[in-house]
């Protein structure tokens, strides 16, 4: 989990700042949940195996959030827009539109414009199992990670 969360917040570092305090940008934080990674395919190829079992979430300037799944050394970050959330209270899962897929292996990030795409996401302060189920289709081919939270409140990074 150290290793997302350094990455996680060199990722949100190099972001514009989301707020500033005294003069000082000030980061967002990175929340992350510890769970079971039931699925990750990206660019259209299974990479289940090499997920981590951990889901971070980012909220982003301008009314974004970004769900970030490792592979191996690799993130793979769903970016929403939540000025469009929408949710049913009756099952208490939310979702937003995706509008991109941000990749990070090296220094600098590949980001893919979604041609469609959506995440869901459930309460992880519940005390129960929370989700977070992304897909997204590029012209890069298509990208899907769902997690399972092991109840426990997500942790700042």
């Amino acid at each position: 989990m150290k290793k997302l969360s350094l990455i996680a917040s060199a990722l949100v570092l190099a972001l514009p700042a989301a707020g500033h305090a005294q003069g000082k940008a000030v980061a967002p934080p990175v929340m992350v949940s510890a769970g079971k990674c039931d699925k990750l395919v990206v660019a259209g190829k299974d990479a289940t195996k090499q997920c981590k079992n951990e889901v971070a979430s980012v909220p982003l300037p301008g009314g974004a959030v970004m769900f970030i799944f490792t592979q191996g050394k690799t993130l793979i970050g769903f970016t929403g827009d939540a000025t469009k959330l929408a949710g049913d209270k009756e099952t208490g899962i939310a979702g937003v539109p995706v509008v991109d897929v941000n990749i990070r292996s090296g220094k600098e990030p590949k980001i893919v414009v979604a041609k469609e795409g959506l995440c869901k996401f459930s309460d992880p302060y519940s005390g129960k199992p929370a989700i977070v189920s992304c897909t997204a289709t590029t012209a890069e081919g298509n990208f899907t990670g769902s997690f399972k939270s092991n109840g426990k409140p997500p942790k700042a990074q």
